[in-house]
């Protein structure tokens, strides 16, 4: 993947926490806190989620008895993550149809429990704390040298607020993260278009903030943003983005709570059919929305076709299955887009990818997404209002520089150009420096300097 890319890239394998997903950040240290300073005494969680996974995970570890409210299989497969969620020790119940269902239930339950806690981890500060940890690993784990860029796939935003206030720890205000989404599932720039839309929250957002354009069009830069935005933050200090919102604008969104309303949004969009249902959210954490106004975020959606090619180029190169959503950050280091965002990527420079994880999906999901998309994936990708397209791969084989293949910007030249794509390179192979982190160790890159 490395030699491919034409620059160094570090895997950061959260699919290798306890439970197989980065959720046990937030919701790990929302739960010990909930337990130790608010008294709560049974936790209850909704939905065949990673999140509900954490959640029993969290309750096992603390002691604490856990309750998971699902809406009915209604006939069909059992979700892969029901039975370990019962392996955690969690008690699973069916309630009615929908989340909304579900949701109502929870409440109801939580209600005539002493001490229970419906756990929620959107914009709560704990959560974005512990998500906040992923950046000082980062850090620690490349010994302190400064990536020229972060990929990760984003659902309800919860990670990505927590990572922005990691990388204001680190001193990283500069670094910029290619916030990925698959297309149907595109909440977050679909709510960042949103505001940019707004003319007259961006005109209310200007007055106070000189660094926001008056136009519509400024609000939502389709590529590479300004690194220039606010005052760097303590070393030491976490702490999520504290510019405070309007409520007239369009940021005014409601929390990513398990809310009846949020419920509601999240099976509509369950409702439309799609294979990342990883990333799918009822609304996005205004915390996200908030990182998104002071620091470079590059939203990015792709296909589908493209997160399932790179899931299954994960399996092939490293043995390792995540769910398609987790997979789609990977597609943009995988299919050269990094290079469109990032002018400059060379040898010596390092791209972090954080695989997310998720422990609900198995080989015959897999199987079936492989069978239902194209392979190679033609490239479809869109980031703001720009479109960027590739129907065919020209070349199979790496090129002996960096792989910055050309994607044709739709609106630019009717011609499209190829991308220089390895499909079957593997990354420990590639002579090029490369190397992968996990949640607990890291391979340097070869020429790297000996860990302190």
């Amino acid at each position: 993947m490395s030699k491919q890319a034409g620059c160094n890239v570090w895997l950061k394998l959260e699919n290798m926490q306890p439970t197989q997903s980065f959720k046990i950040r937030g919701i790990g240290c929302l739960c010990a806190k909930a337990f130790a300073e608010q008294g709560a005494r049974h936790f209850v969680a909704v939905g065949d989620t990673n999140a509900a996974l954490a959640v029993a995970y969290s309750g096992r570890q603390l002691g604490v008895p856990v309750t998971v409210m699902v809406p009915a299989s209604s006939g069909v497969q059992t979700p892969p993550i029901r039975p370990k969620l019962e392996l955690e020790g969690a008690v699973v119940v069916e309630c009615g149809r929908t989340l909304r269902d579900a949701y109502a239930a929870a409440c109801a339950f939580a209600e005539k429990t002493e001490g229970a806690l419906v756990v929620d981890s959107a914009d709560d500060p704990a959560a974005v704390a512990g998500n906040a940890s992923l950046a000082s690993e980062i850090s620690i784990q490349l010994q302190r040298r400064e990536p020229d860029a972060i990929v990760v796939a984003v659902g309800s935003g919860g990670l990505l607020a927590g990572l922005v206030a990691g990388l204001r720890r680190c001193r990283w205000q500069r670094v910029p993260v290619i916030a990925v989404e698959t297309h149907n599932t595109n909440s977050f720039q679909r709510a960042l278009l949103r505001d940019a839309d707004d003319a007259a929250a961006i005109a209310a957002a200007a007055a106070t903030d000189s660094s926001i354009a008056s136009t519509p069009t400024a609000a939502l830069p389709s590529l590479l943003p300004s690194l220039e935005r606010g005052p760097e933050a303590e070393c030491g200090e976490i702490r999520p983005p504290s510019r405070p919102v309007s409520e007239g604008s369009a940021h005014s969104l409601p929390l990513q709570r398990v809310t009846a309303a949020s419920a509601a949004a999240a099976d509509h969009r369950a409702s439309e059919p799609t294979v990342a249902t990883c990333l799918l959210a009822g609304t996005t954490c205004r915390s996200a929305l908030e990182a998104a106004r002071e620091h470079p975020i590059v939203p990015l959606s792709i296909t589908e076709a493209m997160a399932v090619e790179a899931c299954r180029r994960l399996l092939d190169e490293h043995q390792l299955l995540v769910e398609v959503g987790s997979a789609a950050a990977l597609s943009v280091v995988g299919k050269g887009l990094v290079h469109q965002i990032i002018p400059g990527l060379n040898h010596d420079s390092h791209v972090v990818v954080v695989v997310t994880g998720g422990a609900n999906t198995n080989f015959d999901r897999l199987e079936a997404c492989r069978q239902r998309f194209p392979y190679p994936a033609p490239i479809i990708a869109k980031s703001g209002h720009e479109i960027f397209m590739c129907m065919h791969d020209a070349a199979l084989t790496p090129a002996p520089g960096p792989a910055v293949g050309a994607v044709a910007r739709a609106a630019a030249t009717p011609s499209l150009d190829s991308l220089s794509i390895n499909a079957g390179s593997v990354l420990e192979a590639a002579p090029t420096q490369h190397g992968t982190i996990n949640t607990a160790t890291s391979t340097a890159p070869a020429a790297a300097p000996p860990r302190p």
